[in-house]
């Protein structure tokens, strides 16, 4: 359903329906943020966008605050989803394995939108501290365990002992963000030398196994 398609309905929704309205108030309110930016975003814009009541919106996000969390958690998922469908058809070696994922999650991070909430949760991150914790949590956290879950699962695989694998983790993911924010202050880079670096970056970790 387009955004600014009025919904039409009588009575209480059913869930489905409410569903619907939920994301399409959520889509909208994405859009406006990230074109707006947050402060030039008002709720009344984001209800008109939606075609909904303001009484709808307010009863599902009583504030913008709550709504910008609403969405960060919403785009976060669609993010994950989206790069799960990567993690089909994975290497059995554990070496390969991680580069694959390190290759996703660099490719990811490239994203238009993922680099539009980066830029805007900065900018808002003085003011509004709990956006950059939101998207600490729900983003950068989640990566982190599922990356440090593959180390494990290495690990054991290979029989070779891993002390601390949320910070092997976290080099790698730090490694990884660290280098396209840098780059791409300057130039836009290309897939390949993504892919490239993603695999360079597990390739220097491994080569310091015995410190994991």
């Amino acid at each position: 359903m387009e955004a600014s398609k009025k919904i039409s309905r009588v009575g209480r929704p059913t869930l489905d329906q409410a569903g619907v309205i939920d994301g399409v108030i959520l889509e909208s309110a994405t859009k406006l943020f990230l074109t707006k930016g947050y402060d030039a975003t008002s709720m009344v814009a984001v209800a008109a966008a939606a075609g909904v009541s303001k009484r709808t919106l307010y009863s599902r996000y009583g504030t913008k605050e709550a709504l910008m969390n609403g969405v960060i958690e919403d785009r976060i998922t669609q993010w994950a989803a989206a790069a799960s469908e990567n993690d089909v058809d994975l290497p059995d070696d554990f070496k390969q394995r991680m580069i694959r994922h390190a290759q996703t999650l660099a490719r990811a991070l490239g994203g238009t939108e993922v680099r539009e909430f980066d830029r805007l949760i900065q900018a808002t991150s003085v003011r509004f501290p709990e956006f950059a914790k939101a998207f600490h949590d729900l983003g950068y956290r989640y990566e982190l365990n599922f990356l440090a879950a593959e180390i494990r699962k290495g690990a054991a695989e290979t029989s070779e002992p891993v002390r601390n694998p949320e910070l092997v983790a976290q080099q790698l993911l730090n490694m990884i963000m660290g280098w396209r924010r840098t780059q791409e202050l300057v130039r836009e880079l290309e897939n390949w030398e993504v892919d490239e670096f993603a695999k360079n970056a597990v390739e220097v970790l491994f080569e310091g196994r015995a410190a994991w």
